[in-house]
């Protein structure tokens, strides 16, 4: 019986993958320190020099609608890399960042073209590549839960005690990865050689990975905004601007943040502009499922088949909540 390794794309399940095989006793990899390639990912290695015994699927493969998980192997031992939900941002960034070496606008096609394309046509017209339109669309998935089908297939196996729920976070922690290992190995009577410099050189390398620097920092934005406390936002990438509009949206009476990325400098400025909001702009938002526990008639449907994220009542930082 293998295993396989299932992950939402760009969390590092190939990588864990690869560190599986790379400590079992007749890997191919074992003159090998670092599975990163010239391109700075895991994938530079054949099929064909993996053991089997190990395979991967990704959470977000969908041949049709009703088959997300058409790729994992029913016979196979699971391990799921797991995450808390309110670091669906952090999943849906480095799903976007996976492909380092990629351009903004291919970023900008992969999400349009994941969406249901009657409405982008409909809504945008004729568009296959646009910054606007893919926040846009980031913004529609963030608003509710119930479109996010690969987070649902998630939540499903993070709850089946059948899956080895592999801690995400351990990737940037080189105790806590050893820890995970062994405790895959111990699970699944795995003979592996950890080898210290390895793992060194895979924390070291992730730490460096452009989503894992920044993981925190839409959730520092938002702590900024509700205590007034003033930071530069100028730089933050359209899912963070989505989410942190998103968030605020959910919290303010009727607030829509305007369409596009002309985005604000800092969060004084974003407070501006929530403090000043005009009344007569005021009306319900076409994003929200629900408001004040009425269904919303102007609610958009039909959005994306694939993908969604974060959907909270309200947001919350620990024992804060806004």
């Amino acid at each position: 019986m293998g295993i396989q390794v299932i992950y939402f794309g760009g969390t590092f399940g190939n990588c864990i993958r690869w560190m599986l095989d790379r400590f079992s006793i007749d890997s191919n990899f074992k003159n090998i320190d670092s599975p990163w390639d010239e391109n700075n990912t895991v994938h530079g290695f054949s099929e064909e020099m993996y053991n089997k015994k190990f395979t991967r699927a990704h959470v977000d493969v969908m041949v049709d609608d009703k088959s997300i998980l058409s790729k994992i192997d029913t016979l196979a031992d699971k391990v799921l890399v797991s995450f808390k939900m309110i670091d669906l941002i952090f999943a849906e960034r480095c799903n976007y960042y996976r492909v380092y070496h990629e351009d903004n606008h291919k970023r900008y096609t992969r999400i349009i073209g994941r969406a249901d394309q009657s409405f982008v046509k409909d809504s945008f017209g004729m568009v296959t590549s646009n910054k606007n339109v893919a926040k846009e669309l980031y913004k529609i998935q963030f608003h509710d839960i119930h479109k996010n089908v690969w987070w649902q297939a998630m939540e499903k196996m993070m709850n089946d005690p059948n899956y080895y729920k592999f801690d995400l976070y351990s990737m940037w922690d080189s105790d806590l990865l050893v820890n995970e290992l062994t405790s895959v190995a111990k699970k699944y009577n795995l003979e592996l050689n950890i080898e210290e410099k390895v793992i060194s050189n895979i924390v070291e390398k992730v730490k460096t990975i452009y989503p894992v620097m920044t993981k925190d920092r839409a959730h520092q934005v938002l702590d900024a905004v509700v205590n007034r406390e003033n930071m530069k936002v100028d730089r933050l990438d359209i899912i963070e601007q989505a989410y942190i509009e998103t968030e605020l949206e959910k919290i303010h009476d009727c607030v829509i943040f305007p369409y596009g990325t002309n985005w604000f400098k800092d969060t004084d400025q974003i407070n501006q502009f929530l403090d000043t909001y005009p009344s007569y702009l005021k009306h319900m938002n076409p994003r929200l499922p629900w408001y004040n526990n009425i269904r919303n008639p102007y609610y958009l449907t039909k959005v994306d088949r694939t993908a969604g994220s974060v959907y909270n009542k309200s947001y919350s930082r620990g024992n804060k909540k806004i």
